[in-house]
């Protein structure tokens, strides 16, 4: 089938359980990675307040028509990597393929051989006093139901697949938020479907959310992985003035989990101080070994 025909399948069908809309709709296709790294993007889909923009609907997403399983054949392993907060001031969409590029570098090299793919997202939306961070985290969170989205098509088409997500920064509230959005879609827990691993890189999220403290996502974490690993950095000065500063509080990256709670059965820490240092944006170059070494022994943490 071509992908308008896939897409109209499974609306008619109704493939897509609570939590989901019905699949196929507002799926496009967006320019070309200059690396040749398949993306899912949902660039331009929500403007400065947070809010979707015309023609763009909750779960819809755009591909650069080369993305496993959506646009073609299976792969065995797939990871979606999601990049974090944009705030530099330079091109936001090439500082992202930037980082997927270093993130497969990175990967490739410490040994995985399966598939990276990015997802793009509005992280520089919104403006102000809090330089849009508010606005960031708002479009963060209506990201997950957009992954999630993507993560029921893949299925469909592509069962066997082992599906993965990692992300950077603020990129773990899209991932958290699409794990929350799996474990209430029927036909995704109906299928006994899961991302089998997911991989947080100085997270941008509150140090409770894989905790009791924060029952949705730690039952999420626990129902829709097999592990989930994060990997924190108390040196990290960039997540220290975020949730010090703006937020009044700490971050998982930052800190880990927080002192005194439970966290999730199937969550693991690791501690990245020593490798990775003040630098927010130096975990993909260090903790290269570390991610792959998880990726390949995820039953033995869990």
């Amino acid at each position: 089938m071509t992908n308008v025909n896939r897409r109209q399948f499974l609306k008619r069908t109704g493939v897509a359980g609570a939590g989901l809309a019905a699949l196929g709709m507002g799926t496009g296709t967006v320019s070309a990675d200059r690396y040749g790294i398949p993306i899912v993007s949902t660039r331009g889909h929500f403007d400065d307040d947070g809010n979707l923009t015309s023609g763009h609907t909750e779960t819809g997403y755009d591909t650069t028509g080369d993305v496993p399983g959506v646009d073609t054949g299976c792969v065995d392993d797939l990871t979606v990597f999601i990049h974090g907060w944009h705030k530099t001031g330079g091109d936001p969409v090439q500082e992202a393929q930037d980082k997927f590029l270093s993130a497969k570098n990175n990967l490739d090299a410490a040994g995985y051989d399966g598939t990276l793919i990015g997802y793009s997202w509005d992280s520089d939306a919104g403006g102000g006093v809090d330089f849009g961070w508010g606005t960031a985290q708002d479009v963060a969170q209506k990201n997950g139901v957009k992954l999630a989205q993507f993560a029921v098509y893949l299925k469909y088409y592509c069962p066997n697949t082992t599906l993965r997500f990692a992300s950077h920064s603020l990129g773990a509230q899209v991932l958290l938020s699409s794990l929350r959005s799996l474990d209430v879609t029927s036909w995704w827990n109906d299928g006994g479907y899961e991302v089998y691993s997911t991989h947080m890189l100085g997270a941008a999220t509150d140090n409770e959310a894989p905790t009791k403290e924060w029952m949705d996502t730690y039952n999420a974490i626990t129902n829709q992985t097999t592990a989930t690993f994060n990997y924190h950095n108390e040196e990290d000065d960039v997540l220290e003035w975020v949730y010090n500063t703006i937020e009044f509080d700490q971050a998982l990256g930052e800190t880990g989990y927080e002192d005194g709670n439970t966290p999730a059965p199937n969550y693991v820490e690791y501690d990245a101080t020593s490798q990775v240092g003040d630098d927010h944006s130096n975990y993909l170059d260090t903790l290269g070994d570390e991610i792959v070494t998880h990726m390949n022994n995820v039953p033995y943490y869990v």
